[in-house]
């Protein structure tokens, strides 16, 4: 793999090299293997770099979760390693691509085996679903945290924020809150139930992306709250919104402004010009899908409608 050695969080001691590449080969090796030919990767871990065999373009995506920013420290380790790989994968899925492998860098205060073998289960989890072969990474001593790097590759057509058009219509994948509602309910029980199952394993809705690529004009996923995340696509097409919250769905709407603030939904928001609504529309249906129509593309800024409450937005820096 890639160099795993490096230096520890704020001290000039490193993770001991015999214990740290055991580690490795015990845990975060030979994860999606089976994958490797399928998907076109000629050498996995073992050497500096990773050997992908390219013939047409790559999605490329890096998302890093942090222990009390993106997840709770209390958290099965399952969890923690499945979700870090899904939020990433959540970008492929709004670009309509099929993920093809992964790099994981993982910083971790002190080795523990039992942590360390649920968070491969996790790992091969989320391999086996999209199967996805972990190609390389790196092992550093410090504040729990898990950077990775999602590679895929496009259909015919790459799904942009970019491409919105005046009088597109705009649509949802599904319900929105389900991360809110699930995070509030592991803080009270502390288990995976039905509650908590979205926010503790989010689904990367990557099957719905590649279903609308071909028609979508344009989309993004919500991570950070679909005001917060429609404002990206606004400002990248160029042609201002009108979103009706009331037609915005939610888990529970005793928690509306919670459900349209908190993100970590991984919906798709998309645009679909008005002439091909009914056949995407079918096309869903087909697959048992659902598509959720809540604005129109338009004028020059984003404007709301049947906004009960002020809604804000989530700022890592806030």
């Amino acid at each position: 793999m890639a160099e795993w050695a490096q230096l520890a969080y704020l001290k000039d001691t490193q993770v001991n090299i015999s214990s740290e590449f055991s580690i490795i080969k015990k845990y975060l090796s030979g994860i999606g293997t089976s994958y490797l030919n399928t998907n076109g990767i000629n050498l996995a871990g073992g050497d500096d770099c990773a050997v992908i065999a390219v013939n047409s373009k790559l999605l490329i995506s890096t998302d890093t979760s942090v222990a009390g920013v993106h997840f709770l420290k209390s958290m099965p380790a399952e969890s923690i390693a499945y979700r870090s790989v899904a939020t990433a994968l959540s970008d492929i899925a709004a670009m309509g691509g099929n993920p093809v492998a992964f790099n994981l860098s993982l910083v971790m205060p002190k080795f523990n085996p039992d942590w360390m073998k649920a968070f491969r289960k996790g790992l091969q989890k989320i391999s086996k679903e999209f199967k996805l072969p972990l190609i390389g990474g790196d092992l550093v001593k410090g504040p729990l945290q898990i950077s990775v790097t999602v590679l895929g590759k496009p259909e015919k057509k790459i799904l942009l924020r970019s491409n919105a058009q005046p009088e597109d219509i705009l649509c949802l994948s599904g319900a929105l809150g389900s991360g809110y509602i699930g995070l509030k309910e592991y803080k009270r029980s502390g288990e995976l139930n039905n509650k908590t199952k979205p926010y503790l394993f989010p689904s990367a809705q990557i099957d719905y992306g590649r279903i609308i690529a071909s028609i979508a004009s344009s989309a993004i996923d919500i991570s950070d709250g679909i005001i917060q995340d429609l404002s990206h696509l606004v400002l990248s097409s160029g042609v201002g919104c009108h979103l009706d919250l009331e037609q915005v769905p939610v888990a529970d709407k005793k928690y509306s402004k919670q459900c349209l603030e908190f993100g970590d939904d991984y919906q798709l928001l998309f645009t679909v010009p008005p002439k091909k609504l009914l056949a995407l529309q079918a096309k869903l249906n087909s697959y048992k899908k659902k598509c959720h129509t809540i604005g129109v593309m338009g004028g020059k800024k984003l404007t709301l409608s049947n906004n009960k409450g002020s809604i804000k937005n989530w700022d890592h820096f806030q």
